[in-house]
């Protein structure tokens, strides 16, 4: 009975040992090292919260499309990250066989900690980041606008990556293929818009 008892409490004590580095990310402490998950990078967008209501500002109203980005923040790249990557989409609508691309921005240097309101619609800005044409076929940041009355989601993924991309992908299905294996960290945050 001794005998039994004193190896359940060995195993019980190991397994709870056990749970609780798995909980830690492994030997990598949650940081991405010796197989450990690596932490999202941390979004934020003063405008409005995650998952709340992306203000009209940034929308549209009618037929009228401001085209302005919003003001982002970010932290937590890990060691290694050469660039940031966002991609800006709208998942609740599928137009041939994707859904609609309202920006994509990358080459944004790892050393900037987020990109300001307004951020010009030009294929290359000062700091050497690219981007490429949005579902309206113009360069930059294509505000939400979903036909009334509907809500639609809109999903801002930034992605720390070890590398910058060159050649400069011409769409998204490029710039997903560069990215394929560089991506180091991720981050999601969205909001929602109707008019």
């Amino acid at each position: 009975g001794i005998f039994i008892t004193a190896a359940l409490t060995l195993t019980l004590g190991l397994g709870i040992v056990a749970a609780q580095d798995a909980g830690r990310g492994g030997r990598g402490g949650g940081r991405g090292r010796g197989g450990g998950i690596p932490a999202p990078l941390k979004i934020t967008i003063a405008a409005f919260p995650d998952g709340g209501a992306i203000p009209a500002k940034y929308g549209c109203a009618g037929t009228t499309n401001a085209n302005l980005s919003p003001a982002i923040q970010w932290s937590g790249a890990p060691d290694g990250t050469m660039s940031i990557a966002l991609i800006l989409h709208d998942p609740d609508v599928a137009i041939g066989g994707d859904d609609v691309l309202h920006w994509a921005i990358f080459n944004i240097p790892a050393t900037a900690g987020g990109l300001p309101e307004g951020v010009p619609a030009k294929a290359m800005l000062d700091d050497g980041s690219v981007q490429i044409n949005n579902i309206g076929g113009s360069i930059g940041y294509f505000n939400p606008c979903p036909p009334p009355p509907t809500t639609h989601h809109y999903m801002f993924e930034f992605y720390a990556l070890d590398t910058k991309l060159d050649p400069a992908p011409a769409n998204r299905a490029d710039l997903l293929k560069a990215m394929a294996g560089h991506i180091r960290a991720k981050g999601v945050y969205f909001g929602l818009f109707h008019q």
